[in-house]
C-alpha cells in the first residue's frame, strides 16, 4: 500500500468530516449551547491540526494510486472517522463513556442509526440531532461512492454487483476519479432529500422532523435519537415517506436511469423489481403474523430498507416472530445503496445461475448464459457471490458466538449480531444501553464490518496488503 498517498487522501477527507460540523456549530450557538458549541470547536481544531499537518509534512505522491490503496483509505477511514467525530457525544450530554460516544458515532455514519446514550426526559440538544444528521449523509454518500467506486473496481461480489457507468479505472491515479463518483451521488442525494422534505412540509409535516425523516429515508438510516420508537406520521405523509424509503433502498439503480430521464428503465431494474416482488412476499408474513396489510407493508419496507424508520405504530412489529423479522434486513436493498445486508442483486445472480442449473437438467450439451444489467455473468460471478454469502453466515456465527461468549442471552446475542452487520436499526431495536465495553467495542466493529461488506477487511487481515 502507498501510504503517501493514503494518508494525504484521508486528511483532506476528514477536512470534509470537519466542515461537515458547520451546520451543527451555528446551530448550538443559536441555541445557547455552550458545551457542544466547545465541544464542535475542540474536535474541528484538532481534526484540522492534524490533518494540516499530514499534509504539509508528507510529500506529495511520486506513483499512481492503485484500488488496493483506496481500499486501504476505505478501511482505515472506516475506524477513524468515529473516533474523530466522538467527541460532541461527550460534552453537554450525561454521558461519561469515551466507548458509547465512538459508538453513538459509528452507528450514525453507518446509518444504522441507533441511539445508545440516555438522555433526560429525551430532551437532545438540537445541535446534535444535526451532527447525527450530518453523520448520516456522510456516511451514506461514502457507502454509495465506495460501493460504485472501489468496490467495483476491485470487483468484490462478481462482476456487475456494484459497476456503474459513473466509474470506469483511470490510467492515471486511482484517487482522481473517486471524487466525479462522490460529486454525482451527493448531487442525486440532496436534490432527492429536498423534494421529500418540500413534499412532507407541503403536507403539513413540522420543517425539523420532516427534514431529519428525509435524511432518515434517502440514507436508510434513523437520524432522530428516538426515531425506532416515534410516533408515525399521518397516512398521507407516511405513504410519502414510505416512497423516500423506496428511493434510499434502492440509491442509484433509480437514481441514475431518472437522471438520465428514463424512467422506465428504473422501474424495471432488476433490483427495483425483485424489492417490490420481496414487499409482498414480506407483507404476506405480517399478515400471518397478526398485523393488517398496512402494518404489514409498513413494517416490511422498514425492515427490507434496514432502516427501521417506523412509518406505523411500532409497537405493532413486537407480533413478528423473530426468524421473520430478521430476514429482510439479512437481504437488504440495492448493491448501489445506503441499505445493509446482504444485497438484492447477489439473489438476483444466484437465482438466474440456479434457473440456468434447471433448465439444462434436460440437455447437459446445452450452452446457457445468464446476464445481470445487460452484462454477461460467467462462472466467477457466481462464486463470488456464494464466497461472499459464506463470509457473511460466518460472521454472523462468529458475532453471535463473541456476544454469548461476553454474557448476552441467545435473543439479545442474534438481534445485535445481525443488526449491527445489517447496519439495521429495525433488527436492533432498542437494545440495551448498558451493555459492557466489549460488547460495545464488538458490535462498533461489526457495523463498520457490515459497511465494509465483509470481505472487503479479508485484506486487511495480510501483512502484506500493508507493506504492498
Amino acid at each position: 500500500m502507498y501510504y503517501a498517498s493514503v494518508v494525504r487522501v484521508l486528511a483532506f477527507l476528514l477536512l470534509i468530516v470537519a466542515a461537515a460540523s458547520i451546520p451543527s456549530i451555528f446551530m448550538a450557538i443559536a441555541a445557547g449551547e455552550d458545551s457542544q458549541t466547545f465541544a464542535f470547536g475542540t474536535m474541528v481544531l484538532c481534526i484540522v491540526v492534524v490533518s494540516s499537518s499530514v499534509l504539509l509534512l508528507t510529500p506529495k505522491p511520486d506513483r499512481k494510486a492503485r484500488p488496493s490503496d483506496a481500499l486501504g483509505t476505505v478501511i482505515l477511514w472506516w475506524f477513524i472517522t468515529p473516533v474523530a467525530t466522538s467527541l460532541p457525544f461527550m460534552l453537554g450530554v450525561e454521558n461519561d463513556s469515551v466507548l458509547s460516544a465512538i459508538h453513538e458515532a459509528t452507528a450514525c455514519l453507518t446509518t444504522t442509526g441507533q441511539s445508545v446514550i440516555s438522555v433526560q426526559n429525551n430532551e437532545w440538544p438540537i445541535s446534535l440531532v444535526v451532527w447525527r444528521g450530518m453523520l448520516h449523509l456522510l456516511g451514506g454518500l461514502a457507502t454509495i461512492t465506495v460501493a460504485a467506486s472501489v468496490l467495483a473496481a476491485l470487483n468484490l461480489g462478481g462482476p456487475g454487483i456494484h459497476r456503474t457507468v459513473l466509474f470506469t479505472v483511470p490510467e492515471t491515479s486511482f484517487f482522481n476519479a473517486v471524487p466525479r463518483v462522490a460529486r454525482v451521488v451527493s448531487i442525486l442525494m440532496v436534490i432527492s432529500i429536498l423534494a421529500l422534505f418540500s413534499a412532507l412540509v407541503f403536507m403539513g409535516v413540522p420543517a425539523e422532523r420532516a427534514l431529519g425523516d428525509s435524511v432518515s429515508a434517502l440514507t436508510t438510516g434513523l437520524v432522530h435519537p428516538q426515531g425506532i420508537m416515534r410516533a408515525p406520521l399521518d397516512t398521507g405523509p407516511s405513504i410519502v415517506l414510505g416512497i423516500g424509503l423506496l428511493v434510499g433502498a434502492m440509491g442509484l439503480a433509480i437514481w441514475l436511469p431518472l437522471k438520465d430521464r428514463k424512467p422506465l428503465k428504473a422501474v424495471t431494474d432488476p433490483e427495483v423489481t425483485l424489492f417490490v416482488g420481496l414487499l409482498f412476499v414480506f407483507v404476506g408474513f405480517a399478515v400471518a403474523s397478526d398485523l393488517n396489510v398496512t402494518e404489514g407493508l409498513s413494517w416490511a419496507l422498514s425492515a427490507l430498507s434496514t432502516s427501521g424508520l417506523s412509518l406505523s405504530d411500532p409497537a405493532d412489529y413486537n407480533r413478528i416472530p423473530l426468524p421473520v423479522l430478521v430476514l429482510p434486513a439479512l437481504i437488504g436493498g440495492s448493491a448501489l445503496s445506503a441499505a445493509g445486508g446482504v444485497k438484492i442483486a447477489r439473489f438476483i445472480v444466484l437465482a438466474r445461475r440456479a434457473g440456468q442449473e434447471f433448465r439444462q437438467l434436460g440437455y447437459r450439451q446445452s450452452v446457457l448464459g445468464f446476464r445481470f444489467r445487460d452484462r454477461e455473468l460467467n462462472e466467477r460471478s457466481v462464486i463470488g457471490v456464494w464466497v461472499y454469502l459464506i463470509g457473511y453466515v460466518l460472521s454472523i456465527f462468529l458475532l453471535m458466538s463473541g456476544f454469548a461468549f461476553l454474557g448476552l442471552d441467545f435473543i439479545p446475542a442474534i438481534r445485535l449480531s445481525i443488526g449491527g452487520l445489517t447496519n439495521s436499526a429495525a433488527v436492533l431495536g432498542s437494545y440495551p444501553v448498558d451493555l459492557t465495553g466489549p460488547a460495545q467495542a464488538l458490535i462498533i466493529f461489526s457495523m463498520i464490518l457490515g459497511r465494509l461488506e465483509v470481505l472487503a477487511l479479508i485484506p486487511a487481515l495480510s501483512l502484506s496488503f500493508w507493506r504492498g
